[in-house]
């Protein structure tokens, strides 16, 4: 029986790092989905999932502060890649094909 709850947590971890690099992945400007309660609740605080279904108040409050987190850090990173691309677009301007100019395919 502990083996079995030894190779269910590493199982869990597995999934939880899994997610974490599909995430990671995923191109960029691509609007990220926040975990949902329960794949906090299960997969990033690893807690059992007796105590997830139940949603204590302060689990409830962790997981608000996570969610909040992880928004700001993609508005920061949403803003900064836009600052970015209008950067290199004022040092690398692309007038583009002029009219009469052959355009090169």
């Amino acid at each position: 029986m502990r083996t079995l709850a030894k190779y269910g947590t590493i199982l869990m971890v597995m999934i939880a790092f899994a997610i974490v690099g599909y995430r990671t992945t995923s191109p960029a400007g691509a609007e990220q989905e926040v975990m949902s309660f329960d794949m906090w609740c299960l997969e990033m605080k690893l807690l059992p999932s007796a105590r997830c279904d139940v949603r204590r108040p302060d689990d409830v409050k962790a997981y608000e502060q996570y969610r909040a987190e992880v928004e700001k850090f993609d508005s920061a990173k949403t803003a900064r890649a836009q600052r970015d691309q209008e950067l290199q677009q004022k040092l690398n301007p692309d007038p583009g094909p002029k009219s009469g100019m052959p355009v090169r395919q």
